[in-house]
């Protein structure tokens, strides 16, 4: 009777693990399908892919003065009116002035707006500046040239979670994307990602870019002209130092700095670029 009774207890146990374990698994299954639907769902028909388009000469713009060159870019406070309010103010303030390029990756992107060249914040900043929260639109997209800001943090539940709810912070430090190589294999990963998605899919193939990011940071900028992709295919073929610290940055052998970002119209920025030719 006793060694019927410790059977059943172990059969209880075994079929409350199992139950468990299909509890956790559809978990886990049904957070990782609401996370891809709500990152990946944009309404093809309201898309207009604005970087592709010669801003009007009063476009807001940056002008951003580095060691390595010159990148002038559109400002888009429309679609990211929150984190393009923070840039404006910090650039304004001189808080750019001196930042480091903190990390390469080989001809794809590089990362910068770090006051160490480490990657890292000073202290005394805290999150300040690190909470700005993540702004997507299907008017932008990390193609060539883009400017992204990578996530600094989230908040939220295991419901948020399931239901893609969780709110995710980006910061001052921002990614420039240059471009992948657009293989046959990143063709076809790129067309199998939805039919509805060939207009994206297009833009990508024609400008580049970085498709791994879409619909996952916040894109504020977008630089145009020939001096400005000149400068940021010399700083993503910069040599670059071994990995270290946890951030896992690859910073460039040689300091390339940001030396200065002024704020202005992008008609005044291209034709000082012009007369500079």
């Amino acid at each position: 009777m006793a060694l019927k009774q410790h059977k059943k207890a172990i059969t209880r146990i075994f079929i409350l693990m199992v139950v468990m374990t299909l509890l956790c698994v559809g978990v886990f299954s049904c957070t990782t399908y609401m996370e891809q639907e709500r990152k990946t769902f944009v309404d093809m028909s309201q898309v207009e892919l604005v970087q592709l388009e010669t801003p009007a000469a009063d476009a807001p713009a940056m002008k951003i003065t580095t060691s390595a060159g010159t990148i002038v870019a559109e400002l888009f406070p429309e679609q990211a009116p929150a984190y393009v309010k923070q840039f404006t103010e910090l650039a304004e303030s001189g808080y750019y002035d001196n930042t480091y390029v903190f990390s390469v990756e080989d001809g794809v992107y590089f990362e910068a707006g770090s006051p160490n060249p480490d990657g890292s914040l000073n202290s005394a900043d805290g999150d300040t500046y690190e909470r700005v929260e993540r702004e997507t639109s299907g008017d932008l997209w990390p193609f060539r040239g883009a400017f992204c800001v990578p996530t600094t943090a989230q908040e939220g539940n295991l419901w948020d979670r399931i239901t893609g709810k969780m709110t995710t912070y980006c910061g001052t430090r921002f990614v420039v994307c240059n471009s992948i190589v657009f293989d046959e294999s990143a063709k076809n990963e790129l067309e199998s990602v939805s039919e509805n998605a060939e207009k994206i899919n297009q833009a990508f193939l024609e400008n580049g870019g970085v498709p791994n990011y879409s619909q996952q940071m916040t894109v504020f900028a977008q630089a145009y002209g020939d001096e400005s992709f000149d400068t940021i295919d010399k700083i993503t073929s910069a040599a670059v130092k071994a990995s270290s610290g946890d951030g896992g940055y690859t910073p460039p052998e040689e300091d390339i700095l940001i030396q200065k970002v002024e704020i202005g119209t992008y008609g005044a920025f291209a034709s000082d670029a012009k007369t500079a030719e």
